[in-house]
């Protein structure tokens, strides 16, 4: 890239530096304090003859009974496919992007120990993975830590269930065993790529992007919430399309609105890029160019947005304006005033009307929890643009 300008979209960047009000990604998943409710939990598999009940009878405590006709027979414990925590209604997957273990703390009420194997099914293909070699787990709750590692990042950004697969223990017989809590560990990440557009990355070097609404201003979309339209420059590795200018369609003025999941890879819709945690960053960073197909110039507003929660529900970050002269510009946005980022859904740029059709890249989207040095530079100069009335849709 020839040169890079920086701008700051922010009117209390330090304030919102400081503010620890969004916590870490590191978070308690599963506690089980609202009786008498076991939060989707079942069991996931087991051997043949194999049953239990499960009861959330007592508050913070997940109670798992075996009945099975045989005693001590394997069997698999788990949250729900769908269910990424116990705090959240969202459908999709855990993303532990950065984190290094999972913990449990587990125990049941026999006299010996019994060999467990904590495991995650994971990326979606659904693939079981165990979190290490089997763990002999003892009379009464303990504390359990499972390490991560082991995870590819498709696994790690989108886990379909958590568990333990309770091994054959017949000389146990049947056990009850208590589940008090399961909890994310590990040091976050400080910053997080969650798209470089670079030659070999996901889906092509799209990395899951996709046409979200006014999709008539794209060049080329057929229409309906995809990847039509979009390439992959691999010259500048970044995401490539043409904006319409002008009125575009009957139905969609210039301007569109491009999405981003977890940065994997778009299977037809959105759903196995669902859902991207985001609470650990006070700072989104686009760096992005616009370039007049005709040779002219000017601006075009850009606003980076979020569509968070179960109603998929639409925030602003802020808008900018980027110089359409065919630089890479980076633009970074305070993320202090989008809610519910543990529970993103969906994130992207929404482009403002313009006159003349522009070719539009994006290079990088990174996650900071504080400005890039450069942004620093200029701290405080841009201002938060705030909109209100902008259409929210999902794929």
């Amino acid at each position: 890239m020839s040169r890079i300008a920086v701008y700051v979209c922010s009117l209390v960047v330090f304030l919102a530096v400081c503010s620890d009000s969004w916590a870490q990604s590191p978070s308690v998943l599963y506690t089980w304090d609202g009786a008498p409710s076991i939060e989707d939990w079942k069991k996931n598999f087991g051997a043949t003859g194999s049953d239990v009940l499960l009861n959330n009878n007592t508050p913070g405590e997940l109670k798992i009974i075996e009945i099975g006709a045989t005693p001590g027979l394997s069997v698999a414990i788990s949250d729900g496919a769908n269910r990424v925590r116990e705090s959240s209604t969202v459908s999709g997957g855990l993303d532990l992007t950065g984190l290094s273990f999972l913990e449990f703390d587990l125990g049941h009420n026999g006299a010996g120990n019994v060999d467990v194997q904590f495991y995650i099914q994971g990326s979606p293909s659904f693939t079981y993975v165990s979190l290490g070699p089997d763990v002999a787990v003892t009379p009464g709750v303990s504390t359990y830590q499972l390490p991560l590692a082991g995870l590819t990042f498709e696994q790690q950004v989108y886990i379909r269930t958590v568990g333990f697969n309770i091994r054959d223990h017949a000389a146990e017989g049947n056990l009850v065993w208590t589940v008090n809590e399961v909890r994310s560990a590990g040091t976050p990440l400080s910053v997080r790529d969650l798209a470089t557009h670079n030659v070999g990355s996901s889906d092509g070097g799209l990395q899951g992007v996709f046409g979200n609404f006014d999709l008539g201003a794209i060049i080329g979309n057929d229409g309906a919430q995809n990847q039509t339209g979009l390439s992959h420059d691999v010259v500048t590795g970044s995401l490539q399309w043409t904006d319409r200018g002008g009125s575009g369609d009957a139905n969609d003025p210039s301007g569109a609105a491009i999405a981003y999941g977890n940065g994997t890879v778009y299977n037809g819709n959105s759903f196995n890029e669902r859902v991207t945690d985001l609470s650990n960053y006070n700072y989104v960073t686009y760096r992005v160019s616009a370039t007049d197909v005709t040779g002219g110039g000017g601006s075009v507003d850009v606003q980076a947005y979020y569509q968070t929660g179960s109603g998929f529900t639409y925030q602003s970050a802020g808008d900018m304006s980027l110089a359409i002269d065919g630089a890479f510009h980076e633009l970074t946005f305070p993320l202090a005033g989008v809610t519910d980022r543990q529970n993103v859904n969906l994130s992207g740029l929404n482009l403002g009307a313009h006159a003349n059709d522009i070719q539009m890249n994006i290079d990088l989207v990174r996650y900071t929890m504080v400005p890039e040095p450069s942004s620093l530079a200029i701290l405080g100069i841009a201002t938060v643009l705030s909109t209100a009335g902008v259409r929210r849709r999902f794929a």
